[in-house]
């Protein structure tokens, strides 16, 4: 029944008419269906700073408080807000309802990418048909993507917005004029550097896609005037949303992205480093060449933290290979929609060495996992013009492609960031009161999500004791941990989620002879995630000397 299923599949000679009927709730019901069955975020970044950072934004404490959550403490806040806003607001009952939410962001990039598709093959002068449909969930179910659906890490809604850019620029590439093309272009732009103004993490995609639109349309008149209108609308994209942020850290530490390149900015609180997460750069020529074909097999702390596998980057990197070799032979027969593949090749080659060189951790770079099932597509169909399969390439093309989604899939190893199963309320959190006027020591990290859940903390100070302290050495940030702690004269906390001699052994570098006082109360949490974290959360009074 499958075979004979799978058969129908590949003779419809076009599925247009149904995507373009029914794609888009579809698409958002799975998205919403998968993070439903994926449970509720628990991971380490949202433990750490995306609930701490709104909680600090709303309650003005960018002054008050000193690196709570750490060198995170200080990203910008505005994509946590909706999270944050509804799981502590209307809907903080109905857990399961916002992780159902959180999920439509997958099912729109999923949408999205599939309308690429469709626009790649009108480009190309044919029908859309069951090959573009694989090269989608190709895409769809990288292990990047799918173990971020539901998550409040916002890699989806950036993914999201870098592919739309995408697909209003592939018009572009058409063998005729585009009406409205300046319109496309700003718009494109735009929400290029909204991505990059809301997470610093998508400013790869903006410079990529403003070189690539350039050499898709090489040649025509106005070419670098749509391209400068591009890089206008993404600069004031990034302004639009980064902007007020940036003058806040600027007017606070002297670094408008702080704590990153500070070697450019030289804010007096951290060393002239440039603060991004170097654990993952490749380490040896063969990396630095190669490196989608160290993800093949079972792999952990290469690229990403969790343990994973993901042939799609491997087979994508052959795929350009091929389409790189294709273009040069028939560079005097250009194919169909040549200019639609320049767009696509030099967007992902371009961001993908850009990424590499500044974070080469694998979740920020969605985007191109999604498109590496079209270039696959591209590549097949490259091939199978060399081969002589004109008549039937329609058929092989959904053949191949069926054929690599299914091994791709089975070759994948989808890592977990941490889920945690629905308690009554999406934050199940109980934290003793502290004494107005308190300080409270984060010693280690994650912690800083229990803040807003502790008694009396609009009225105390949160310091942070962590690595990022340890960074700073004898610069300005250190310096003002050691004045707020000599200076205060209430009571001291000490939250920690290691044992308490370890914790007391901590607090020693920075209160020489103080000691926890009595018993510590324990902090219960339905987000702790007790298979990496060795004891229950604690908030212990601290006794100085």
């Amino acid at each position: 029944m499958l075979v004979d299923a799978g058969r129908a599949l590949m003779r419809m000679p076009d599925l247009r008419s149904a995507v373009d009927r029914h794609a888009l709730p579809i698409c958002l019901l799975l998205g919403a269906i998968g993070a439903l069955f994926l449970r509720q975020d628990s991971s380490w970044d949202l433990r750490n700073y995306h609930l701490y950072n709104v909680w600090a934004l709303l309650h003005g404490r960018l002054t008050l408080d000193l690196a709570a959550a750490g060198l995170q403490s200080y990203f910008n806040p505005l994509l946590d807000l909706p999270y944050y806003l509804l799981g502590m607001g209307p809907l903080a009952h109905l857990p399961r309802l916002l992780a159902a939410l959180q999920g439509l962001w997958y099912g729109g990039m999923v949408f999205v990418l599939l309308r690429i598709a469709m626009r790649l093959a009108d480009l190309q002068g044919r029908a859309f048909g069951a090959g573009d449909l694989f090269a989608v969930l190709i895409g769809a179910t990288g292990t990047m993507t799918v173990s971020q659906v539901g998550l409040s890490s916002n890699e989806m809604p950036l993914a999201m917005l870098v592919l739309l850019a995408v697909y209003l620029l592939l018009p572009l590439c058409a063998e005729d004029p585009v009406e409205r093309a300046a319109q496309r272009v700003l718009l494109a732009g735009l929400l290029c550097g909204l991505a990059a103004g809301l997470k610093s993490t998508a400013i790869v995609y903006s410079p990529a896609l403003a070189c690539a639109l350039l050499v898709a349309c090489v040649g025509r008149a106005g070419t670098w005037r749509l391209c400068l209108l591009f890089v206008a609308a993404a600069s004031g994209g990034f302004l639009a949303v980064y902007g007020w942020w940036g003058v806040k850290l600027w007017s606070l530490t002297g670094n408008p992205v702080f704590p990153m390149f500070n070697q450019v900015f030289h804010s007096a609180w951290l060393p002239p480093v440039s603060g991004t997460d170097i654990r993952f750069l490749p380490k040896t020529a063969g990396q630095w060449l190669f490196y989608p074909c160290y993800w093949v097999f079972k792999n952990q702390w290469l690229v990403t933290e969790t343990r994973f596998a993901d042939p799609r980057y491997a087979l994508a990197m052959a795929a350009l290979a091929v389409l790189a070799a294709s273009a040069w032979f028939r560079r005097k027969q250009p194919a169909a929609g040549g200019r639609a593949l320049r767009l696509l090749a030099v967007f992902v080659v371009l961001a993908y060495v850009a990424w590499l060189r500044l974070f080469s951790i694998l979740r920020y770079v969605i985007p191109l996992e999604a498109l590496t099932g079209l270039l696959l597509l591209l590549a097949i169909q490259a091939l199978l013009v060399v081969a002589g399969k004109g008549r039937s390439s329609r058929s092989w093309l959904a053949w191949c492609m069926a054929g690599i989604f299914l091994v791709s899939v089975y070759c994948s190893h989808y890592p977990s960031w941490g889920r945690a199963d629905y308690a009554d309320t999406v934050f199940h959190v109980r934290a003793p009161a502290v004494e107005p006027g308190s300080t409270v020591l984060l010693i280690g990290q994650p912690l800083a999500y229990i803040i807003p859940f502790i008694g009396n903390a609009e009225s105390s100070q949160f310091i942070g004791l962590t690595s990022f302290n340890q960074h700073a050495g004898n610069y300005r940030l250190n310096a003002l941990v050691r004045e707020r702690l000599h200076s205060h004269q209430g009571p001291i906390y000490a939250l920690l989620e290691s044992n308490v001699a370890s914790g007391a052994e901590a607090l020693q570098q920075w209160l020489p002879g103080a000691q926890f006082a009595g018993q510590c109360e324990v902090v219960s949490s339905n987000l702790h995630n007790r298979r990496y974290d060795d004891a229950n959360l604690r908030l212990c009074r601290v006794l100085q000397h």
